[in-house]
C-alpha cells in the first residue's frame, strides 16, 4: 500500500514551462521535459527569476545567478510570443477607492486577461523586441524585463528516456 510520502515521491514524466509579460505581449517558453516528482517539476517551474528581451536575444536568469542565452538559431522551438487581443481598458487611480471597492476592480474580470484573450503569434525575437518598441513608443529602448504570469507543470503518458539533472 502507498502512503501520501510515497506517491508524493514517486517520478513520472513532465513538461515544465513558465509564462512572462510585459504589457500586452506574453512569451511562453519550455523549459524541458523531466523525469521528476511532482514537488521538483513544479521547483523546476518556480527556478527562472526572470527574463530579459534584447533586440537579437533574450536572455533566461534563473534563481541560482545561471542564465541563458536564446536566440532564433539556439532554442528558436523552445519558445512562442502571444499577443493580448482583448481591448485595452483606460487605467484608474486606485488610490481614491476605499477598500471594497479596490477589491471588485481589481477582480474585475474585463481587466483580466485569460487564456482565451491571448493570440500566439509566429514572431522572431527581433519582430517582439519591435512590436514592444512601438507599442511603448520606446525607440531608445535597448531591452524589456519580462514579468512572471504564469508556470506550467503538465504530466505527460510517455515516459522521458533519461532523467535530466537540474540545479533548483
Amino acid at each position: 500500500m502507498t502512503n501520501q510520502r510515497t506517491a508524493k515521491n514517486k517520478q513520472s514524466s513532465f513538461m515544465v514551462s513558465v509564462e512572462y509579460g510585459y504589457e500586452d505581449l506574453f512569451l511562453e517558453l519550455e523549459l524541458g521535459r523531466f523525469c521528476t516528482t511532482p514537488l521538483h517539476a513544479q521547483r523546476i517551474a518556480n527556478s527562472v527569476n526572470s527574463v530579459i528581451l534584447l533586440e537579437n536575444h533574450m536572455v533566461v536568469i534563473f534563481k541560482n545567478a545561471e542564465s541563458i542565452t536564446i536566440n532564433d538559431d539556439f532554442l528558436k522551438h523552445e519558445y512562442k510570443f502571444k499577443i493580448c487581443i482583448k481591448p485595452k481598458l483606460l487605467p484608474f487611480e486606485l488610490s481614491s477607492f476605499i477598500n471594497q471597492e479596490r477589491d471588485l476592480f481589481i477582480t474585475n474580470q474585463m481587466y483580466i486577461a485569460i487564456e482565451e484573450d491571448l493570440k500566439e503569434v509566429n514572431w522572431d525575437i527581433k519582430t517582439a523586441f519591435r512590436y514592444l518598441q512601438q507599442q511603448c513608443d520606446e525607440w531608445d529602448q535597448s531591452y524589456f524585463l519580462f514579468s512572471f504570469s504564469s508556470s506550467y507543470v503538465v504530466p505527460l503518458l510517455v515516459p522521458v528516456q533519461r532523467e535530466i539533472q537540474h540545479a533548483t
